[in-house]
This record gives C-alpha cells, sequence and structure tokens, in this order.
C-alpha cells in the first residue's frame, strides 16, 4: 500500500462504517417507540467524528501534496547543482 492511498483509505474504512445514509437509518430505527436517546446521542457523537476525520484526511492530502510538489523542486536544484559541479 503505497502512502498516498492511506488517508483515502481510512477515510473509505470510516464512511463504510458509519456513512450518512447507515446513520439516517439507525435514526430512524431510533426514532420508533422504546429506543433510548443515548442511540441518538452517540450517532451524533460518531457523526461529528466523521466530520472531524474527514477534515484530517483532507489536511493530510494537501500536505501530502505540498511535500510531493517541494520534493520535486528540490530534484530540480539537485539536477541544476549537479549540472554546475559537471562543467
Amino acid at each position: 500500500m503505497s502512502s498516498s492511498n492511506v488517508p483515502k483509505k481510512i477515510a473509505t474504512k470510516i464512511v463504510d462504517t458509519v456513512s450518512p445514509s447507515t446513520a439516517k437509518l439507525l435514526r430512524s430505527a431510533a426514532s420508533q417507540p422504546g429506543e433510548n436517546e443515548a442511540l441518538h446521542r452517540r450517532l451524533d457523537e460518531i457523526a461529528g467524528e466523521l466530520r472531524e476525520l474527514k477534515s484530517v484526511v483532507e489536511t493530510l492530502n494537501r500536505d501530502l501534496d505540498e511535500s510531493r510538489r517541494l520534493n520535486l523542486r528540490a530534484a530540480e536544484l539537485f539536477d541544476i547543482a549537479f549540472s554546475q559541479l559537471a562543467k
């Protein structure tokens, strides 16, 4: 598994675990008589955690893109330096 796929795979795993449609179905089931408020609170907590994790994954993806850009620039500079030394 390449490092560039790690954040995406983590996000996919989290979303697969509790997707918005799954959360909606669970909320619907919880609204039936006899269900307790603890389930509603836990679903709200999970939805918040999911939003937070998506935000973290987006940040990691941006950081990874910036790192790649900087690495390419460093390689370009090394090429220039080595070509100057070879003259």
